[in-house]
C-alpha cells in the first residue's frame, strides 16, 4: 500500500460534506465489529444495520438534544468506529477498554475547532497530537510519530487560512495502521446502535 497523505482523504468532505464537519473514527486491532461496539458501550442485542447519512441528517434536524449512534466497519484485522456526532472514543475510561490487549488510533475532528490524534496500545496513551498546537504532543513517546506529522504537514498550528488538517489526520492515521478508508466504505449501512434508543421489545 502506498504511504498516504491529505490528498487521499480529500473525498470525505467532497463526498460527506456534513459528516466531514464532525466526526469521531477509532481504529481497533483485532477486534470483531460486534465486540468493539460492545467495549464502546452499545448492548449487542440493539446492534442493526445504520446508514451513517440518515444518522448525520437526524443530527442536523434535532432541536435539542442529538440522536448519538455509533457504527463500525471491517477493514483487515482492523475494525473502524464511526461517531457521526459524538467523541465517547476521546475518554479514556472508552478508550482504554477499547484497547486491552491490543491497540486503538483515534482522530476526532470538529471542523475549525478540534483536531485531535491519539494512539493508544493497551489501555495506556503512547501519543497525543491536537493539530491547533503541534508543538505540545503528549503521551509516553510523544516523539514517535514525528517524522510523518512533518511529511504531512502538520508541523505547523492549524489557523485560519491554511489548509484544513483533517484529511491529514486520517492520512496519518492510515500510516499507523495500514487502513486506507475509501468512500465506498461509509456510503452504506453499517453495523451500528443508537446509543440512547429504548431495546426493541424482543431483545429485553
Amino acid at each position: 500500500m502506498s504511504v498516504a497523505y491529505a490528498r487521499d482523504y480529500l473525498w470525505l468532505q467532497e463526498s460527506q460534506p456534513d459528516l466531514a464537519e464532525a466526526y469521531c473514527l477509532s481504529y481497533v486491532r483485532g477486534l470483531s465489529r460486534p465486540e468493539a461496539l460492545r467495549r464502546f458501550g452499545a448492548d449487542e442485542r440493539a446492534l442493526r444495520s445504520l446508514p451513517i447519512v440518515e444518522a448525520v441528517e437526524a443530527c442536523l434536524c434535532a432541536e435539542e438534544d442529538l440522536p448519538l449512534t455509533v457504527h463500525a466497519l471491517s477493514l483487515g484485522e482492523w475494525t473502524v468506529i464511526v461517531e457521526p456526532t459524538g467523541c465517547s472514543c476521546t475518554r479514556p475510561q472508552v478508550y482504554r477498554k477499547l484497547s486491552v490487549g491490543t491497540e486503538l488510533v483515534c482522530v476526532r475532528v470538529v471542523m475549525g475547532y478540534r483536531y485531535e490524534f491519539r494512539w493508544v496500545v493497551d489501555g495506556v496513551l503512547r501519543f497525543f497530537f491536537d493539530a491547533r498546537l503541534p508543538d505540545q504532543r503528549g503521551g509516553s513517546d510523544p516523539d514517535r510519530l514525528a517524522a510523518d506529522l512533518l511529511a504531512l504537514g502538520l508541523t505547523e498550528p492549524a489557523e485560519p487560512g491554511r489548509a484544513d488538517p483533517g484529511p491529514a489526520l486520517l492520512a496519518l492515521a492510515d500510516r499507523v495502521t495500514g487502513v486506507r478508508l475509501r468512500p465506498e466504505h461509509l456510503s452504506g449501512p453499517l453495523l451500528g446502535a443508537e446509543l440512547d434508543a429504548p431495546l426493541p421489545a424482543a431483545a429485553r
